[in-house]
């Protein structure tokens, strides 16, 4: 086929289908490349899967990493970065090496406008302003995975990097950090078990990774007010200073303008960086999946903490700071993330319960997250307390929530649950009675949410098994709702009468 009618062919496509698309085609292509680089020593099946786990950033691997080659390595951290970067970032980029300036198209504009709710309908965001967004959302992905790469190299024991260099074990681990995907090139992270510093350090990256772009860039701009508004008190105090000099003596001492001069330079820097820095959330959404957070791990850390404190096979031999810092770091992974300091297979029931649950809520929308996500969990709530009083609104913050976006929450819901009981019961015809249903069913919760906890059972899996479980990991890292898109064509989400009025709340 000509170049020009290639070209044509995708600009035809819906850009739901794009995307699926396009992810599709990174598996591909990555999946190929990990099995040259392997030179025959990995079967392709197994290069398919770890090529889709690692574009769906889910870390689950049917062979230890520790046994690949160096630069199946790079090829994995690559795979990671551009799965990590998300499904607006990912939909440029097919788009900039296919089709030619996708971004220069109106209806990607507005597309990236609806997928991140972040203004009212009517309105329809520039072609720089969306540029302006996805090198936000790159300039934070690669400002806080160096950052967490150098305090891991700084602070990490010597000799937890077995035999690869300090270096590249301390950037892959925060890549792999950053975009949840929880491979490890060690093939865990028991070695930093002893080292709270550390598994903080990879936890703060997960936690910032899964709760979503938007919500980071308003941290940012929040952040940089208050900066500037430091620095205007510093320069009020240094007028004053000058003030009184020159009442006093009749001279204003130089090294008193600086602040005037750091002040107005620096103002002028910030206004320029803030109209650069788009995408940020509502704040509704944003105290949502903060306060939504929160919980969350709260529920998860006391949880592990007091199911797993007494258990002679993980919690037990533990120091109490130990204890804290594991558990806390297992409720961060659960969510969305996978690294684990200890065998999981040695967990109490309970506690796997209480992961599972967790997996399947995953993080915040436009992050690196998996699961429902915390908003679509938070919004069924809201819901459910307003069929108990139906003559509400749905509110949240004391805001009225959008009925469409309730409407999304439902459906996302309903159907995550009826296409994991189906695919469910196929891989336990699969699985013909060799695995306990609860461990199947964990690897399925898991591949969904793209967390990569496992109770041992992914080395054990069957080629056919492993596509399964590789579609599962594409769906949940696409969305079953971007899927339903790309499949029918439209957007299943009929409008909720002529008028809308409600906070828009992201889900899915």
């Amino acid at each position: 086929m000509p170049l020009a009618h290639l070209k044509r062919f995708f600009r035809t496509l819906s850009f739901a289908r794009l995307v699926c698309l396009g992810f599709f085609a990174a598996i591909l292509l990555g999946s190929f490349a990990l099995y040259i680089s392997e030179e025959g020593e990995l079967s392709y099946v197994d290069s398919f899967y770890l090529s889709a786990s690692s574009i769906c950033v889910t870390g689950l691997s049917p062979v230890p990493l520790s046994g690949l080659n160096p630069g199946t390595h790079w090829i994995m951290l690559f795979l990671i970065q551009l799965g990590g970067l998300g499904i607006i970032s990912f939909t440029v980029i097919v788009g900039f090496l296919i089709t030619q300036g996708i971004s220069r198209n109106a209806r990607f504009n507005a597309f990236v406008g609806a997928a991140i709710d972040t203004q009212p309908e009517t309105e329809s965001l520039a072609t720089n302003e969306v540029n302006r967004m996805l090198l936000s959302i790159i300039n934070i992905s690669f400002s806080l995975e160096i950052l967490g790469a150098i305090g891991l190299y700084l602070h990490m024991p010597s000799g937890v990097e077995g035999g690869n260099t300090r270096w590249f074990f301390s950037l892959f681990t925060a890549v792999s950090s950053f975009n949840n995907a929880g491979f490890s090139i060690t093939d865990d992270l028991s070695a930093l078990r002893y080292d709270p510093f550390s598994l903080y350090i990879v936890s703060g990256l997960v936690i910032f990774g899964g709760i979503g772009f938007p919500v980071i860039i308003l941290l940012e701009k929040f952040l940089l007010t208050v900066f500037v508004r430091i620095v205007y008190r510093i320069e009020v105090m240094a007028e004053t200073l000058m003030m009184e000099k020159a009442l006093k003596t009749g001279n204003v001492p130089r090294f008193l303008l600086l602040p005037a001069q750091f002040s107005a330079f620096l103002e002028n820097r910030i206004e320029d960086y803030n109209k650069h820095l788009r995408g940020e959330t509502t704040r509704i959404q944003s105290k949502l999946l903060v306060y939504g957070s929160f919980a969350l791990l709260l529920f998860g850390f006391v949880g592990i903490y007091f199911l797993e404190r007494s258990n002679p096979h993980t919690f037990h031999e533990l120091a109490l700071v130990d204890k804290i810092s594991n558990a806390f770091f297992m409720s961060v992974c659960s969510r969305t993330a996978g690294f684990s300091t200890m065998d999981l297979g040695h967990l109490n029931d309970a506690t796997v319960i209480i992961i599972t649950v967790l997996m399947f809520i995953g993080g915040g929308p436009q992050g690196t997250a998996g699961g429902i996500k915390i908003t679509t969990f938070v919004l069924l709530l809201a819901y459910l307390k307003n069929v108990i009083q139906p003559s509400k609104p749905v509110m949240l913050f004391g805001e009225i929530v959008s009925k469409n976006s309730v409407a999304v929450a439902i459906r996302v819901y309903f159907l995550a649950t009826i296409a994991l009981a189906f695919v469910f019961i196929f891989l336990g015809i699969l699985d013909q009675n060799q695995h306990s249903l609860h461990v199947i069913f964990f690897e399925l919760i898991s591949s969904f949410s793209t967390v990569g906890y496992s109770l041992n059972l992914t080395s054990q899996l069957g080629d056919l098994e492993k596509v399964f479980y590789a579609a599962v990991m594409y769906v949940g890292r696409v969305g079953i709702f971007t899927v339903l898109i790309a499949a029918t064509g439209h957007s299943g989400v009929p409008k909720m009468g002529t008028v809308d009025d409600g906070v828009k709340i992201q889900v899915g």
